[in-house]
């Protein structure tokens, strides 16, 4: 029957590989997660395709400070939108390029944009095929009211040169909103809602969407397959965190709440584990050598 001594020592050698282990699995989860984490004052930024009839694009942000670009979207076609992706606050060259085509080759259009920390953008392909321009749109993230959803509409139909949004039943989303100008955000009720969508006093086009609480939206008005109009719903954050839209990706990232910069929330937890476990092997060692002393005085 094995002695009190040795029953200690296998507890603490237990203990101790129960902390190697917590701590891999800690480190284990940082590595998984390191090339999303980032650190906290990023800026978000994503990319939207959205002038009608344009083959599909890459959209690519290069800092004027030197450094590597980054892809925003490496293949757009009309309609879609990337996920947010973080950046440095600073300078950025903004490229569209044909889909596939090398970051290093001339870019199709061009721009400029200063993006700061803690702000979002959009970076929006717009106009005609005839005419297309990149604008930067602002991201208003604030959350909205208990019960509500925030919504901007961005006319982004060719057919029309204005449009209005209205919702069955409900209120008036935009009311002769100008192509490619996207509108201020405004609070509505959420839920299911049919919105029609109207220009120069033709026939309404409509279209069903789910606005989930505490959801912040863009309304895209794009040309549907047929003629008429079709609404794409971009959700831009959702949840009462209003995390940007591909930043809850980053789950305990850098900017998790009560996490020192740049240091995962896993790790963290891992750590703690570490300690506590440390602390309990610790305790027991000093209270064996007491006893030891005890017994031979």
């Amino acid at each position: 029957m094995p002695s009190t001594a040795h029953r200690r020592q296998r507890s603490t050698r237990l203990s101790l590989l129960l902390a190697v282990l917590v701590g891999a699995l800690a480190l284990s989860g940082w590595s998984a997660s390191s090339a999303r984490a980032a650190v906290p004052g990023d800026a978000w930024v994503r990319a939207a395709h959205l002038v009608p009839g344009l083959e599909a694009m890459q959209v690519v942000a290069r800092p004027l400070s030197g450094g590597s670009p980054s892809v925003l979207a490496e293949r757009a076609a009309y309609g879609d939108v990337a996920p947010y992706q973080r950046l440095t606050p600073g300078d950025y060259s903004v490229e569209l390029r044909p889909a596939g085509a090398p970051t290093s080759s001339a870019p199709m259009l061009s721009s400029t944009v200063v993006v700061e920390a803690g702000r979002a953008y959009t970076l929006a392909g717009l106009g005609s095929l005839q005419s297309p321009r990149l604008a930067t749109l602002k991201d208003d993230l604030t959350p909205p009211a208990a019960g509500t959803v925030r919504v901007r509409l961005l006319p982004a139909a060719s057919s029309a040169d204005q449009v209005t949004v209205a919702a069955v039943g409900g209120p008036v989303v935009a009311r002769d909103a100008v192509f490619g100008q996207p509108t201020a955000y405004a609070a509505v009720p959420a839920g299911r809602w049919t919105l029609q969508t109207t220009s120069g006093g033709g026939d309404p086009t409509s279209t069903t969407v789910d606005l989930a609480a505490g959801g912040i939206y863009t309304l895209a008005v794009v040309d549907r397959d047929g003629g008429g109009f079709g609404i794409q719903v971009v959700t831009d954050a959702a949840g009462s965190a209003t995390m940007p839209v591909g930043g809850a990706a980053t789950g305990g990232g850098g900017t998790a709440a009560g996490s020192p910069a740049g240091v995962p929330g896993a790790v963290l937890a891992g750590a703690a584990l570490l300690a506590v476990v440390g602390a309990r092997t610790r305790g027991r060692a000093v209270r064996s050598q007491r006893r030891t002393a005890a017994r031979s005085s």
